[in-house]
């Protein structure tokens, strides 16, 4: 009998970032039909490269940008095996990193575990932090930890712990960027818990060796070589391979239950609304959205479920790509980048020396720089922010020429910020969620911000609704 209802597949997966394709992709290796849908025209969300010839290079070589993330950490299981599931090759970047103080570069302070300080002796004998700073962290083996079990702020543990001047001139500027506190105070709990348990059992600070991370040392990092977006790409093909229909420029409006078809009488499932007015269906359903984008179409299904991901603030940014000679700027230290506390003032949060952190994204005789800036900065146009960067780089490694490449990238709404408040919310949404057992939640707002989290996030969820059989 003809019908005009749309046709249906095993899962909808809502979102073509990361955890959306690595959701389908599972899913579609488990032996499901997967329709992913995607609002804008590409795929992969937050991880984008971008390549272009310098208005002066001299061959036909390209500068390579990413101007999302640019690596992902090695130790986390999920990144690596990804890459290797899928014949991506990845190569380790070079370690290195600085911090400015008074406008000159320094080393980091071997010994930080978990982006805080580890180790007593290079604490207090870095030049990253004045002496009166360096003093007061000394003491924090004599810090009693806190009495009871409530969460607390990033910046509260930290100053409590290692005093004001630590945070200001070290630990904000290493968490600032990962984290960020421009929609308020950030969780503790919710971003690293094991600092919380590593109080309760003692200082922070030992006096020598300990498992520790040396962010100044070899790079605990990988990266796909060509640009972080071959992984992004081998994700598109791995699915398109597998059978999986992918429409880009679909944004979803809502989400509904399915309604009751006389051929297939309780057979259940979902239906979502598209902006252009039409209709898909499916037995189950993955969202893979941005926190509030999954509130706005989950919110006419459940709106226990949509309230508290509507919670989830999101964060912005805005890079400089900055691509010169390099004989335009013979004190370019050959390190992966640098970090530069609040209190150096101007717009600039960190740099990224891509050039010399990745082999091959810049031509031979060629530097490439990514400059990060302050979230109060991001409203100036490209033109200000471009010559903040140019500024910044004259200033501090003394970079005088005409750049040869350089363009602005900005991202709205797209990083969660962990604030106070973040682990009530996910439990809370994760309790609604439990009622609907053929739908699940991925994306960087419950699990962590960095692609292992992310990937293993989504990949969980994908087996969720593999685990019973679909209708």
């Amino acid at each position: 009998m003809p019908t005009d209802r749309p046709v249906r597949t095993d899962v909808l997966v809502l979102g073509g970032g990361v955890a959306g394709l690595v959701g389908a992709l599972r899913l579609v290796e488990g032996g499901r039909s997967v329709r992913l849908l995607e609002a804008s025209d590409r795929l992969g969300g937050v991880v984008r490269t971008v390549r272009r010839d310098g208005l002066a290079s001299p061959s036909a070589a390209q500068f390579e940008a990413d101007v999302g993330p640019d690596v992902f950490v090695a130790r986390k299981p999920a990144a690596p095996a990804l890459c290797a599931h899928l014949d991506v090759e990845t190569a380790t970047p070079r370690g290195g990193a600085l911090i400015q103080r008074n406008g000159r570069l320094h080393p980091l302070p071997a010994g930080l575990s978990g982006l805080v300080p580890g180790q007593l002796r290079p604490l207090l004998t870095t030049p990253a932090l004045g002496l009166g700073a360096r003093l007061r962290a000394a003491f924090e083996p004599l810090v009693r930890a806190r009495a009871g079990d409530e969460d607390e702020s990033l910046e509260d543990f930290a100053v409590r712990r290692f005093g004001r001047g630590a945070w200001e001139g070290l630990v904000e500027p290493l968490l600032g960027g990962l984290y960020g506190a421009d929609a308020g105070p950030i969780s503790l709990r919710a971003t690293l818990p094991h600092l919380h348990e590593r109080e309760r059992s003692g200082a922070l600070l030992r006096l020598r060796g300990g498992t520790v991370a040396n962010v100044g040392g070899a790079s605990p990092f990988q990266r796909p070589v060509g640009g972080m977006d071959r992984l992004t790409s081998a994700l598109e093909a791995a699915l398109r391979a597998g059978g999986a229909e992918v429409e880009t420029n679909t944004a979803v409006t809502a989400v509904l239950p399915a309604p009751p078809n006389a051929g297939a009488p309780g057979r259940g499932g979902y239906a979502v609304t598209c902006a252009d007015g039409t209709e898909r269906e499916a037995a189950a359903l993955l969202v893979a959205l941005p926190a509030p984008a999954a509130a706005r179409v989950l919110e006419p299904l459940d709106a226990a479920l949509a309230a508290p991901l509507a919670g989830v603030p999101m964060g912005s940014a805005a890079v400089a790509i900055v691509g010169f000679q390099t004989a335009d700027a013979p004190r370019v230290p050959d390190v992966s980048g640098w970090l530069v506390p609040r209190s150096e003032g101007g717009a600039v949060q960190a740099v990224t020396m891509l050039s010399r952190k990745h082999a091959g994204t810049a031509p031979p005789g060629h530097d490439l720089a990514r400059v990060f800036f302050r979230p109060d900065a991001l409203d100036r146009d490209d033109d200000a922010l471009l010559d903040a960067a140019r500024r910044h780089l004259a200033r501090v490694v003394g970079l005088e020429g005409e750049p040869v490449l350089q363009f602005v990238h900005r991202w709205r709404s797209v990083s969660p910020r962990y604030t106070m408040g973040h682990p009530a919310r996910l439990a809370a949404a994760r309790a609604a969620a439990a009622r609907h057992p053929a739908l699940a939640l991925a994306g960087a707002a419950l699990g962590g911000v960095g692609l292992p989290d992310v990937i293993a996030g989504a990949q969980s969820a994908a087996d969720s609704l593999l685990s019973p059989p679909l209708r």
